[in-house]
């Protein structure tokens, strides 16, 4: 009992300091310009934390998972039954060892984004994999005016499992997501991402790889009326991480996809490839950097990101950077494109039968069975299922 006191009174601290902050941090550190102003409207964000707290009770808008079934349901049911090499804590209850790791990757003074966060928080998870295995694991949040959760997934030393993360928030807000995998362990990581069309929402996964581990991973993400997704990834010496993602955006809707990838360690290596979708008039940013520390030499990088713009009135962006602090390196390339599809292959594809949706579906059916396709276990996991995340996205 005085462990779960004890533990309470720290979550306790951390919204108190974070709290604190609100005021005192900006939402980016890096100043508005031409480059960067209009891909977050933290003005949308802005306006949900400077709303009266008596407003902040919401009716419940049904969370619908994309996965048809979960081991475990986190944030919203309370659920944290687990069994075999699957083990599920509440914060309250985890053994100190992982406690110690919640947080350590995401900090609230990186911007007033995780200061919310914090401030806001709701429930805190810990999900460990023990043993080698697939699992499932869907997350949500308390509807409200802005709900956050927090899980902490840690993969076990010389542990191979594949995970799929079913995110399906409830309404407006933050999941944090800290990812750890251990000495000499291999994760698949498949993370699917449905925040309600009309939310103001925000991912914030930070990876940890440890030395010799392997993190490979696809994520798939549907926008809503803003939507920021940071994915960051940190490489100790000898690990690996191959990544591939894919951003929806239709109607008005607006995602901004951050993919951060760094090299701490010597001989580490990273493959990322990041894909956009802007249909209708949606905005959609795919961008990041992929940056290697002086100390990570004979490391090697490859980070591509394009958008493909399907509608008239919709716009994409792409921006991928390359940090290179030592000059011994296996390899560092980059490439960047945003296309519209042309009105003769529109044209094409029509006159062979396809109307225009499914002209469209199409072509953004390859992208999202390659990310799935990456995933070999995670793939042969969910079977039938996979088809299922496809017709999801394209729904």
């Amino acid at each position: 009992m005085l462990q779960g006191v004890e533990a309470m009174s720290r979550l306790e601290e951390v919204r108190r300091r974070a709290s604190e902050l609100l005021d005192k941090i900006p939402w980016q550190y890096i100043a508005d310009s031409p480059t960067t102003r209009y891909y977050t409207d933290w003005k949308l964000f802005e306006e949900l934390l400077s709303r009266d707290s008596a407003e902040e009770k919401l009716a419940r808008q049904g969370t619908e998972f994309t996965l048809p079934t979960h081991d475990v349901v986190l944030g919203c049911s309370g659920n944290t039954d687990s069994s075999g090499g699957l083990a599920v804590y509440e914060y309250s209850g985890a053994p100190e060892s992982y406690k110690r790791l919640f947080g350590s990757l995401l900090d609230p003074k990186e911007g007033k984004l995780v200061a919310a966060h914090y401030s806001k928080l709701d429930k805190a998870y810990i999900v460990v994999l023990r043993d080698s295995g697939f699992y499932s694991v869907g997350i949500c949040n308390v509807a409200s005016l802005w709900s956050s959760s927090h899980v902490v997934v840690v993969a076990e030393p010389g542990v191979e499992a594949a995970l799929a993360l079913d995110v399906a928030p409830s309404s407006n807000g933050t999941i944090a997501l800290e990812v750890f995998v251990g000495e000499d362990a291999r994760l698949e990581l498949l993370t699917v991402t449905n925040p309600p069309d009309e939310s103001v929402f925000a991912l914030l996964s930070r990876r940890l790889v440890l030395e010799r581990a392997k993190l490979v991973s696809a994520s798939l993400h549907k926008a809503s009326r803003m939507y920021r997704v940071e994915e960051e990834t940190a490489l100790a010496s000898h690990s690996s991480y191959e990544h591939q993602g894919v951003a929806v955006a239709k109607g008005a809707q607006r995602i901004d996809y951050i993919l951060d990838t760094l090299h701490r360690g010597p001989r580490s290596s990273s493959s990322i490839r990041a894909f956009g979708f802007a249909l209708d008039s949606a905005f959609a940013a795919a961008r990041g950097v992929a940056s290697i520390a002086g100390e990570a030499r004979k490391s090697r990088t490859s980070f591509e990101v394009e958008v493909l713009i399907l509608g008239d009135e919709a716009r994409g962006y792409t921006m991928p950077l390359l940090e290179i602090d030592t000059g011994d390196v296996e390899a560092a390339s980059h490439h960047a494109a945003q296309y519209r599809v042309s009105r003769d292959q529109l044209f094409y594809m029509q006159s062979r039968g396809l109307d225009i949706n499914e002209a469209v579906s199409l072509l953004m059916t390859e992208r999202i069975l390659s990310t799935v396709a990456r995933l070999e276990r995670v793939t042969k996991s969910l079977g039938e299922k996979s088809a299922r995340l496809v017709e999801a996205m394209l729904a």
